[in-house]
């Protein structure tokens, strides 16, 4: 079995240092959050990136709908700060792929497994999700009802 990259925490840690060097107060929290999220599920950090990967999309989701949630009470400074904290932590992610790649890759798991009815949804998820962490589990889902009706 392949060595899985572990890079991502190193860079973490190192863009945590220069951000204390250099006093930038959002990038620091930002980063220290996605540290203490890591930490909290491997208390050494030492995880494949793409556990990595899965835990920062997590984070990712949470701003967006916090974002969304202060849009709804109109608290726009606060939409706006999490906004900038949310770009921070895309920063960590791999590029979030379009929704028709995203169809191409449901298409191409239901093909693979032979996947031809509803009830074999869970089976094309975990395909998918699992070949593509950071990948928005909600799309897969929307994609896959799509091509499985």
């Amino acid at each position: 079995m392949n060595e899985e990259k572990k890079e991502l925490f190193a860079k973490i840690s190192a863009n945590l240092q220069a951000a204390m060097k250099s006093k930038d107060e959002l990038r620091l929290s930002v980063l220290r959050m996605i540290k203490s999220k890591i930490i909290y599920v491997n208390a050494r950090g030492d995880m494949p990136d793409n556990e990595i990967i899965k835990i920062i999309s997590k984070y990712a989701k949470e701003l967006k709908e916090s974002i969304e949630e202060f849009k709804k009470v109109g608290r726009n400074d606060i939409a706006e700060k999490t906004l900038e904290e949310l770009k921070i932590v895309e920063e960590y992610l791999p590029k979030q792929l379009s929704e028709a790649e995203i169809k191409a890759l449901v298409q191409a798991a239901a093909t693979t497994l032979g996947a031809t009815s509803i009830k074999e949804m869970g089976k094309v998820m975990q395909e998918v999700l699992k070949n593509n962490p950071g990948i928005d589990g909600k799309l897969v889902s929307q994609f896959v009802r799509e091509i499985l009706k």
